[in-house]
């Protein structure tokens, strides 16, 4: 699998990443617990298809364009690696800040659920984020064809996403306005999120420290 570029450790690490970002309450899971709390389960797991669409969208443009650019150059991945460290450690830091998640919902339309989903997975920076230097970020630095492996990267948080947010839903229908209503225990969820997503920040940016500096020959 490394001929092409794709290891099994980079799957590994960008699986549980994608897991950990995916599953953290944020605009998305927001609107899909207030689609099953006021219009019912059915509801929200169209808004979630709809997010999922949204995501394949931001993947396929967002994998076509950084895989040229990879293609082109060697520091490129690189670069994008260090982004999306950094990228990792201010999600972080924003969730163990922050209150609590803000609810989204007023974005919740009966009459189009899908639609829905697709506005708030393309406008939400996660998204960008994911597909624009999280995903890179895993790449082998012998990738041949970087847009395929890309695109084939991509797959992971996609179907992940699905999945999770799939439990979120089947979660909020079966508590209610129990658990998931209760802005403390999102606050804890998002707290402990947040600092995983900065332990894994601090890795990715260790591993691209290691990748530069036998670029320039160094050991360490």
């Amino acid at each position: 699998m490394t001929d092409i570029g794709v290891t099994m450790t980079g799957l590994i690490g960008l699986a549980i990443t994608s897991s950990i970002i995916i599953a953290i309450p944020g605009p998305s899971i927001m609107l899909f617990i207030g689609q099953v709390m006021m219009d019912g389960k059915s509801h929200a797991l169209r808004g979630v298809l709809g997010n999922a669409i949204g995501m394949i969208i931001i993947a396929l443009l967002l994998s076509i364009g950084l895989g040229s650019l990879i293609s082109e150059s060697k520091i490129a991945l690189l670069i994008l690696r260090v982004i999306g460290a950094i990228a990792l450690l201010f999600i972080g830091l924003q969730y163990v800040k922050k209150s609590t998640p803000e609810r989204k919902n007023k974005l919740s339309n009966k009459k189009r659920p899908l639609i829905t989903g697709i506005i708030v997975s393309i406008t939400n920076p996660k998204s960008f984020i994911m597909f624009g230097t999280i995903v890179p970020g895993f790449l082998s630095q012998k990738v041949d064809n970087p847009i395929v492996v890309l695109l084939f990267y991509s797959l992971i948080p996609i179907l992940l996403g699905l999945f999770i947010d799939y439990l979120w839903v089947s979660i909020a229908h079966s508590l209610k306005n129990r658990a998931l209503s209760d802005s403390k225990n999102i606050r804890r969820i998002s707290v402990f999120g947040g600092l995983l997503i900065i332990i894994t920040g601090i890795i990715l940016m260790s591993e691209s420290a290691s990748v530069f500096f036998h670029m320039l020959g160094l050991q360490v």
